[in-house]
């Protein structure tokens, strides 16, 4: 009797804890909310700060390319509490940078702290 009494308790702690793991979860994964207006070809030509290319694609992928032979595919998010802003990531910079963004038919403006993109449907 006390062997059953034990393998209920073990099972029951078991349940528990499995329980307990489920609902603790794990990290929350930030999700991608696309804006559909961002989508697509976007040219920047600029004699100060130099002519550049962005491609935004709808599954998250964007590239970079600039005259100075730049050349750089990376991804994008814009997170949901984020409206306004969006975070790129390139395969040629060091870390991901979040922009704050307006988004129009024609004209795309991406604005960080030390770097400025306004753009030009093509």
């Amino acid at each position: 009797m006390k062997t059953f009494t034990r393998v209920i308790a073990v099972v029951m702690m078991v349940a528990v804890l499995a329980s307990l793991m489920v609902a603790c979860g794990g990290a929350k994964k930030e999700e991608n909310h696309p804006d559909n207006n961002i989508v697509g070809t976007w040219k920047q030509t600029d004699d100060k700060d130099g002519n550049w290319t962005w491609t935004f694609n709808s599954d998250g992928t964007c590239k970079l390319v600039g005259d100075d032979g730049f050349d750089s595919d990376g991804t994008y998010m814009i997170p949901e509490e984020g409206i306004g802003k969006i975070k790129i990531k390139l395969d040629k910079w060091e870390k991901e940078t979040m922009f704050t963004y307006s988004v129009t038919e024609k004209v795309l403006d991406l604005e960080t702290f030390d770097a400025s993109y306004y753009c030009q449907k093509q």
